[in-house]
């Protein structure tokens, strides 16, 4: 009821809902190339290649346990009143392997990681076992059949599919495939993004320089950059153009050869807004405008076979918006699975109130914080699209249904987990 509400909302402003905009976006996308990587210049990326295990894991049964291998049989009626005395017969450290087997009435020493010896079936730990002088142990618990014994295959069998190809490589997995003896890994390349920034306002940074009059520094070219490194891109190039529609041509044109390029304003209505006219003329506008605050301008299309985003020049705008649409964009183009594109929702519990007008769904920037094993969520004060301060206090966007009208303290809503 409550999608049908919003799809009817959009419908009437003439604009996309969040979900048609992401699954139009996303259909669009496909995964890059791929390249050789060395294992530990995998990390990060994701898998474009299956990955079958070679040999068994572990490889052959061995101790869990620094202790003695025995016939269990042997020590039944051990206890620790009534240990069982058996012969050591020797040591088997990690590394080693022995090939003479636990004689029944004997003991082994052996140590974690070392191969099982023929004959025993059972292991019983240092801390349970009493060394005497002359060459017996005191056994001081029964041994189960098969207990402190990691079986050969008992993780992993030869020939089973380990890895498939849009696994997340991390830490776990660059662990499994030294394991697998893979010294580098075909993984998806990182897509490539032109990142360009508009504004006859805008001025690059200079440390110890403040802006002369009417003049912003540029914030939104670096926010963006760190977005895209932070989403696992690559940087293509940077660009700043002026309110200019011939250099925004210009500038689209030269851009082209990557693999998505991404704007930050002039994607607007005004009379300085050139990105949306310089896009149709070089290639489509497939989407623009979404039912969403902030960033209801937000364009895409593509020139060539390059993807192109066009986010609003309001800073919280152009980031809220590049967290939504642009992110799940260069995490598929990168390999990753539909099930690892979203980031993570849960409920939380309202502490002060919210005001919303009904129409567009908004997204709120929030504090999230747990008390007594609930999740709660707090307005980082005023959420104009140009208070940037609003996201620098913020680890999650709580989300306000476009037909709802306010939103209460202690009310529940769902909270995208961005950080």
């Amino acid at each position: 009821h409550l999608f049908l509400t919003q799809l009817f909302l959009a419908k009437v402003l003439n604009m996309r809902t969040v979900e048609e905009a992401l699954s139009q976006i996303l259909e669009a996308v496909k995964p890059g190339g791929s390249e050789r990587m060395p294992l530990l210049k995998s990390l990060g990326l994701v898998l474009a290649e299956e990955v079958v295990a070679d040999i068994p894991i572990p490889p052959f049964s061995n101790s869990a346990v620094d202790g003695y291998a025995v016939r269990a049989e042997d020590t039944l009626a051990a206890d620790r009143l009534h240990p069982v005395v058996l012969k050591e017969a020797g040591e088997i450290l990690a590394g080693q392997v022995s090939q003479e087997p636990v004689a029944r009435g004997t003991a082994v020493r052996i140590m974690t990681g070392a191969p099982i010896p023929p004959g025993a079936d059972a292991l019983v730990m240092i801390e349970d076992c009493v060394r005497l002088s002359d060459g017996r142990v005191e056994i001081h618990e029964a041994a189960e059949l098969g207990r402190h014994v990691r079986l050969q295959g008992e993780d992993i069998r030869k020939g089973e599919i380990v890895l498939s190809p849009g696994t997340l490589i991390r830490p776990a997995e660059i662990a499994m495939l030294a394991t697998m003896g893979r010294s580098d890994v075909l993984t998806y390349r990182k897509p490539r993004v032109a990142v360009i920034s508009t504004g006859d306002e805008v001025v690059e940074i200079e440390t110890g320089v403040i802006p002369p009059p009417g003049k912003i520094r540029n914030s939104n070219q670096y926010a963006l950059v760190a977005m895209l490194m932070e989403a696992g891109g690559v940087v293509h190039s940077l660009t700043h153009i002026p309110d200019d529609l011939k250099k925004t041509k210009e500038a689209l044109r030269m851009c082209a050869e990557a693999d998505v390029i991404v704007t930050a304003g002039g994607v607007s209505v005004g009379d300085r807004d050139y990105v949306k006219p310089a896009l149709e003329a070089l290639g489509t506008l497939e989407l623009w405008q979404v039912a969403m605050k902030p960033g209801k301008p937000l364009a895409f299309g593509r020139i060539g076979k390059t993807l192109f985003f066009g986010l609003p020049g309001n800073p919280v705008s152009a980031m809220v918006t590049f967290e939504l649409f642009v992110r799940p964009a260069l995490w598929k183009m990168a390999g990753r699975t539909e099930k690892l594109l979203a980031r993570m929702q849960v409920q939380a519990k309202l502490t002060h109130p919210i005001r919303h007008a009904p129409g567009r769904r908004e997204y709120v920037r929030v504090s999230t914080f747990e008390r007594d094993g609930e999740l709660f969520a707090t307005p980082t004060g005023a959420q104009g699209s140009g208070i940037l301060r609003s996201m620098t206090l913020s680890n999650a966007l709580l989300i306000i249904p476009a037909e709802y009208e306010n939103m209460e303290a202690g009310e529940r809503a769902i909270v995208v987990l961005t950080g």
